[in-house]
């Protein structure tokens, strides 16, 4: 009988420092919230503001991936896609001769021009986010056949193509 009355009185103070430790953590005023930001977990209690877009996608999507320049003239196209506009246009000139830049709308208004020199390149991310449809990437030359290559991709943020 007595070891039956010391583990009722073990349990019943074992369930009551369970339920005390319980009730203090319930009533703590700081709750815990993890989120994800980028590649990374961060944990915040609630008297931290937690935005509303917490975890926004940062894409991009190469339209041109490297194509090759040849001869005096060339282009390429890319069509924009829906909720994207920041654009970056990148025209190696690995030849001997300057190369003519020149990016158009869908509608043929030149968004970009410039003219490079050979060994430079024309590394340039547009100035506001254009609309969708197809673009197009000219390049020329009046002197010997071009070499080099363009590159072209597009965001949903300016920031995502520095």
């Amino acid at each position: 009988m007595k070891k039956s009355i010391k583990g009722t009185i073990a349990a019943a103070l074992l369930l009551s420092s369970l339920s005390i430790g319980s009730s203090a953590m319930a009533s703590s005023p700081d709750t815990v919230v993890s989120h994800v930001t980028g590649n990374k977990v961060q944990d915040l209690v609630d008297s931290e503001k937690i935005s509303e877009n917490v975890f926004t996608p940062m894409e991009v999507k190469k339209l041109v991936n490297n194509k090759k320049v040849k001869g005096t003239q060339g282009s390429a196209t890319f069509d924009i896609p829906s909720g994207y506009g920041w654009v970056k246009v990148y025209v190696k000139n690995e030849g001997t001769t300057d190369i003519t830049v020149s990016v158009t709308d869908p509608s043929g208004s030149q968004l970009m021009y410039d003219t490079i020199k050979p060994g430079g390149a024309f590394d340039e991310i547009s100035s506001s986010a254009w609309g969708t449809g197809k673009h197009t990437v000219g390049v020329s030359t009046s002197g010997d056949d071009m070499a080099g290559y363009i590159a072209v991709k597009v965001a949903q943020h300016e920031n995502e193509l520095q």
